[in-house]
C-alpha cells in the first residue's frame, strides 16, 4: 500500500473479483449481509473453515444483539430533536415511519424501567408484552436501511453538541466506558444497534430468544438490557451452505461427529450420517482410526490420528492425591479444604517431577481465586514456588503476552522451571502454542461443566430433547452438556504436544476421569492410547508418580 500509495484495505476489496484464494476472519465468512458489503459471493466456491469448532460460538456472537435502556433513551432523545429539527422537510411517508419507531423506543424505555425477575421470553411474548404486534419490524429495518436514519441521526447530534458548546468527550452513562460490559463506541449510532435488535425480531421464532435483564438479579447486566440468544446456529449457517460448491470444517476438537453436525448443519440426514461415522470410529482400534472415512450423499466424514507416536505421550487418571484423599471436584466438594489440599499436593510433587513447564487448568476463574487464596493460607504455595516460580492467567487480556514471555523464559531456563495456572476456557485455553520446554505436562483439575442453571443452556437442552422426541433421533440435552464440557477439556489438553518429536505427559485429575466410561471415552483416541495406570485404589498415586517419573527419564 505505501509503495503504491493506495489504501490497503480497499485495493483489497477491488481485487476480490479477481481473487482465486481469499483469506477471511469468520465474522465476514458467516455474515452474509458483511459478505455483500465487501463483494464477496460464494456461489460455487469452496469453503475451508480451520478451527471449525468455534463456529457455532462465532455463529451465537454474531447474532448477539444486546440493547440496553441508556441506548434506547438515548436514541429516543436524538431522534426527538432529529424531527423537531426537520419535520417541515420530512415526506409524510418518513414521518410515519419515524412515529413508530419512535413508538418503538417508548415502549421498549417504559418496559425496561420497570425491574422485574430477569428471564427469556420468545419474541412473540416480548412483542406482545411490548404492545407492538400491529408494528411490522421487517418494513421498518427496509426503511432503516434505505434512509440511513441511524447513519444521519449520529452526524446530526454531533453536529448539533459541536454548536451547542457540548463536550464531544462527554461519556454518555452506560456507554462510553471500555470496562463497561455495555460500552457501545460514541461512533456507532445507538439506533444503528436498535435496528439490529428489530431485525432479530423478525427472525424465526425457534432460532433464538430473547434474554430480559435488570441488574438487581443478572451478574452480566450493569443495565436494563434486552439480548438476544441464538438457539439454532445452522439458521445461520445455511446461507454458507447454500451458496457454497463445498464445505471444508476442519479442527481437532470436532468429535464425536454428530453433536457437532446439529450445532452446524442442524440437518436430520447428515445428524444420521454423522452418528454411523461416530459408531464406526468407537468399534475401531487405535491402528485401524489412522485414516478412517465415512462417504453419504450429505456428509462426508476423514479422521486421523496424532502425528505424535504413542511413545510421546502418557496420559495418568488421579483419582486421589499423595494422603489417598479422593480427588473428588465437583461442584458440591471442590471448595472443601481436603480437596483443595489435596490438589495443591499434587501438585507439589508434580512441580519436583515435571521438568521444564507444566501447565494446570483449573475449571473455573471462581474456583481458581478460591485454591490460590487456600494454598497462600496453607504454605503449599511458597512451597510450589519454591520448586518452580508460579504464573497465574492474567485476567486482562492486554497483559496475557508479557505473561506468556516471562512464563516461557522461566519455563525453557536450565533452572526447575515454571508453573503456569489458567483456567478452562479461559485466555490459555485456546490458540496458545505450549509446544516443546513451555509444556511437558499439562494437568486438567475436574471436568468444567458450563453452568446448568444458566437459562440460555435449559432453553437449548430442552430444544434438543424435544427434537429427539419428535423425531425419534438427535441429540439429547444432556449428551450436549457432556459434550460441551469433554470439547474444552480437549482444547485445553491440545495446547501441549505440537509437533511430531514433541512430548508431554497428560494429568487429568478426579475421580470420575476414572469411574465414568462417558467421560473416558470423550478423550481422543491418540490421548487414551497413551494410557499407563488408571485406578480407583486409593494407592494409585505412588504408581503413577513412580510411572511418571520414569516417562521422563525416558527422554
Amino acid at each position: 500500500g505505501e509503495s503504491s500509495h493506495v489504501c490497503g484495505y480497499y485495493g483489497t476489496r477491488k481485487a476480490l473479483p479477481a481473487a482465486e484464494v481469499v483469506v477471511l476472519p469468520y465474522s465476514l465468512l458467516l455474515s452474509e449481509k458483511s459478505r455483500s458489503s465487501i463483494g464477496l459471493s460464494l456461489m460455487n466456491a469452496l469453503v475451508i473453515v480451520d478451527e471449525a469448532h468455534n463456529v457455532p460460538e462465532a455463529l451465537c456472537s454474531l447474532s448477539a444483539i444486546k440493547v440496553t435502556l441508556p441506548m434506547v433513551e438515548t436514541a429516543s432523545v436524538h431522534l426527538s430533536a432529529y424531527t423537531e429539527r426537520y419535520s417541515a422537510r420530512l415526506a409524510g411517508r418518513n414521518l410515519f415511519y419515524i412515529s413508530q419507531i419512535r413508538r418503538c423506543l417508548v415502549a421498549m424505555t417504559k418496559f425496561m424501567s420497570n425491574p422485574a425477575p430477569s428471564r427469556l421470553m420468545s419474541k412473540a411474548e416480548l412483542i406482545f408484552a411490548l404492545k407492538l404486534d400491529n408494528i411490522n419490524f421487517v418494513k421498518v429495518d427496509r426503511y432503516l436501511t434505505r434512509s440511513g436514519l441511524s447513519q444521519k441521526l449520529l452526524g446530526f447530534m454531533h453536529i448539533t453538541q459541536r454548536g451547542d458548546n457540548h463536550d464531544m468527550e462527554e461519556p454518555i452513562e452506560g456507554m462510553a466506558n471500555d470496562n463497561d460490559p455495555n460500552f457501545v463506541s460514541k461512533h456507532i449510532s445507538p439506533l444503528s444497534v436498535i435496528q439490529q435488535f428489530f431485525l432479530c425480531l423478525t427472525s424465526g421464532q425457534n432460532e433464538g430468544k430473547i434474554a430480559v435483564e435488570w441488574p438487581s438479579d443478572s451478574k452480566s447486566a450493569s443495565h436494563p438490557t434486552f439480548r438476544h440468544v441464538l438457539l439454532d446456529p445452522p439458521a445461520l449457517f445455511d446461507n454458507v451452505r447454500r451458496a457454497a460448491h463445498s464445505i471444508i470444517l476442519a479442527g481437532g476438537t470436532m468429535r464425536p461427529f454428530a453433536p457437532f453436525t446439529r450445532e452446524v448443519l442442524g440437518n436430520l440426514i447428515a445428524l444420521q450420517e454423522a452418528a454411523k461415522a461416530d459408531e464406526q470410529l468407537l468399534n475401531c482400534s487405535f491402528e485401524e482410526e489412522i485414516s478412517r472415512n465415512h462417504f453419504s450423499k450429505m456428509l462426508t466424514t476423514f479422521t486421523c490420528s496424532h502425528v505424535v507416536p504413542s511413545s510421546n505421550v502418557n496420559i495418568f487418571c488421579l483419582s486421589s492425591g499423595p494422603t489417598s484423599t479422593k480427588l473428588d471436584l465437583r461442584h458440591a466438594f471442590r471448595n472443601t479444604n481436603g480437596v483443595c489440599d489435596e490438589l495443591g499436593r499434587v501438585l507439589f510433587n508434580l512441580s519436583g517431577i515435571v521438568p521444564s513447564g507444566l501447565v494446570v487448568f483449573l475449571p473455573s476463574y471462581n474456583y481458581e481465586n478460591h485454591a490460590v487464596r487456600r494454598w497462600k493460607e496453607t504454605g503449599i504455595w511458597k512451597q510450589i514456588n519454591q520448586r518452580k516460580k508460579i504464573y497465574i492467567e492474567p485476567k486482562n487480556a492486554r497483559d496475557v503476552e508479557e505473561t506468556l514471555k516471562c512464563y516461557s523464559e522461566d519455563a525453557s531456563s536450565e533452572t526447575a522451571g515454571a508453573l503456569l495456572l489458567s483456567v478452562v476456557g479461559g485466555k490459555m485455553s485456546e490458540g496458545i502454542n505450549f509446544a516443546d520446554e513451555m509444556c511437558r505436562c499439562v494437568l486438567v483439575a475436574g471436568l468444567p461443566y458450563p453452568d446448568i442453571t444458566s437459562p440460555e443452556l435449559k432453553e437449548k437442552m430442552k430444544l434438543f430433547d424435544s427434537e429427539v422426541k419428535d423425531n425419534g433421533f438427535g441429540i439429547t440435552g444432556s449428551k450436549y452438556y457432556h459434550n460441551l464440557c469433554m470439547r474444552a477439556i480437549n482444547q485445553s489438553i491440545g495446547r501441549s504436544i505440537r509437533h511430531s518429536n514433541d512430548y508431554a505427559a497428560v494429568v487429568l485429575a478426579d475421580v470420575r476421569y476414572a469411574e465414568d466410561r462417558r467421560v473416558w471415552l470423550g478423550l481422543p483416541e491418540w490421548l487414551r492410547c497413551g494410557l499407563r495406570t488408571c485406578s480407583n485404589d486409593a494407592s494409585n498415586f505412588g504408581q503413577n508418580i513412580h510411572a511418571l517419573r520414569s516417562f521422563f527419564k525416558s527422554k
